[in-house]
């Protein structure tokens, strides 16, 4: 079994894009070295942000590859899940850790993981 130069290419393309998004949301969660009740749950949604990245850069890579349009109801569903995750961090930046308050970023996050689940649900179910 070779490893051919395009998968090679598709490999540092994937690394580049994982590295440029922790990059890009460390001044995100920056905010929130001042609240340490904070850490756990920034955490969890930078997690969540660099996985539904690297999930989006991965189907779209699938979907050069296969031309399955199924596909593209996945990675609209992770490119939802990524947007929805760094509004909700912007939203948090200045939110103390012991506030707890309804904000309109918590309501946009509920809205997208509706979102992101019924689109990577009719990509699963989608027949053509």
């Amino acid at each position: 079994m070779t490893f051919s130069t395009g998968e090679r290419k598709n490999s540092y393309f994937l690394v580049s894009v994982v590295i440029t998004s922790i990059i890009i949301s460390i001044p995100i969660i920056s905010n929130h070295f001042l609240h340490p009740e904070h850490y756990f749950h920034m955490a969890v949604h930078e997690a969540g942000f660099v996985l539904a990245i690297f999930l989006f850069t991965m189907t779209i890579i699938a979907y050069n590859k296969t031309k399955i349009r199924r596909m593209l109801f996945a990675a609209g569903a992770f490119l939802t899940l990524s947007i929805t995750q760094l509004g909700y961090m912007i939203e948090k930046i200045n939110t103390p850790g012991n506030m707890e308050i309804e904000s309109v970023a918590e309501e946009h996050f509920d809205i997208g993981i509706l979102i992101m689940t019924s689109l990577f649900a009719f990509g699963i179910f989608y027949k053509k």
